[in-house]
C-alpha cells in the first residue's frame, strides 16, 4: 500500500499516526504521483488531520528528546526521494527505545536520517549568509534562492527576527515556493509563487546596483584574480541570485 499525503509536516504525522493505529507497514509514503512501477499498488489518499497529528506529536515529545525531534524536522525538509519511509522507520524505532535513540547513531534506521538532517541543517545555516534582498516598488524586499533542500521554513525565523519591521519575500523559484513576511502581524506564511517577468526594482535599488558595480570594477585587481579559489569558497550554484555577481 502507498499512502499519499499533502506534503506538509502535519500531513506526514497524520500518515505515520494512521499507520501506527492500523499496525500496517506501507510500501511507500509520498506527496507525489506514484512512479510507473508502483501503478499497480493500492494508493490511499490520506487527508491531513491536524488533531491526530498534534496528538501524535505530543506522544513523540513525551518519548523522544528535543534533539531527536530536531533531527526529525530537519530531515523532513530534505530533497531525498523516499525520505518519508526513512523517517517512519526512525520514529518506529524511537517509539520503542525512547530517549536512547540519541545514542544509536550507528543503527541502520538512524544513520540515513541523521545524515539528511545534517545536510539540511548545514545548508539552512549557509543560506542565512547568502540571501540578498532587492528593494522593489511598493517597499517590498525580495530575495531568490535555489537551495538543494526545502529550507525556506527553516530560514524564515532568522529573517523574521532580523528584519521584523520590513515587508519581505524569500522565493525558491525552482520549486515555485516562497515565504512572505508581514511586519504588521510579525508573522510569515508559506505560499506558491511564480515570477514570470522582470522584477519592478525601485529607483534606489537601481542606483545601488550601479554604484556597487562601479565600486567592484574599481577595487578589483586583474592580476590577483583567482577564479578557482573563488569557486572553492563560493560555488557557482550559489551565485545566480547574488548581487555581487550581477553584471
Amino acid at each position: 500500500m502507498i499512502l499519499r499525503y499533502d506534503g506538509t509536516f502535519a500531513g506526514f504525522l497524520t500518515v505515520v499516526a494512521l499507520a501506527r493505529e492500523r499496525g500496517v507497514e506501507p510500501e511507500a509514503i509520498t506527496d507525489r504521483q506514484p512512479e510507473q512501477q508502483a501503478l499497480f499498488a493500492a494508493v490511499e489518499e490520506v487527508a491531513t488531520d491536524r488533531q491526530r497529528a498534534a496528538a501524535f506529536y505530543g506522544l513523540l515529545r513525551r518519548t523522544l528528546t528535543a534533539g531527536a525531534l530536531h533531527t526529525l524536522r530537519l530531515a523532513f525538509h530534505a530533497a531525498e526521494p523516499g525520505r518519508e519511509l526513512l523517517l517512519l522507520h526512525f520514529l518506529q524505532l524511537g517509539c520503542v527505545v525512547g530517549q536512547q535513540l540519541d545514542g544509536m547513531l550507528a543503527h541502520e534506521r538512524v544513520v540515513p536520517v541523521w545524515k539528511l538532517a545534517r545536510a539540511v541543517g548545514r545548508e539552512a545555516h549557509r543560506y542565512k549568509g547568502l540571501v540578498r534582498f532587492q528593494h522593489l516598488d511598493g517597499d517590498i524586499w525580495y530575495a531568490a534562492i535555489e537551495p538543494e533542500h526545502r529550507i525556506l521554513p527553516l530560514v524564515a525565523p532568522h529573517f523574521a527576527d532580523r528584519f521584523a519591521d520590513q515587508r519581505w519575500i524569500i522565493h525558491d523559484p525552482r520549486r515555485g515556493e516562497a515565504i512572505i513576511f508581514d511586519p504588521a502581524r510579525r508573522t510569515w506564511t508559506d505560499t506558491e509563487l511564480e515570477v514570470t517577468g522582470p522584477l519592478p526594482l525601485s529607483d534606489g535599488e537601481r542606483l545601488f546596483r550601479e554604484l556597487w558595480q562601479r565600486y567592484f570594477d574599481r577595487l578589483a585587481i586583474e592580476e590577483r584574480r583567482n577564479p578557482e579559489l573563488q569557486r572553492q569558497h563560493l560555488p557557482l550554484k550559489h551565485r545566480r541570485h547574488l548581487s555581487e555577481f550581477d553584471q
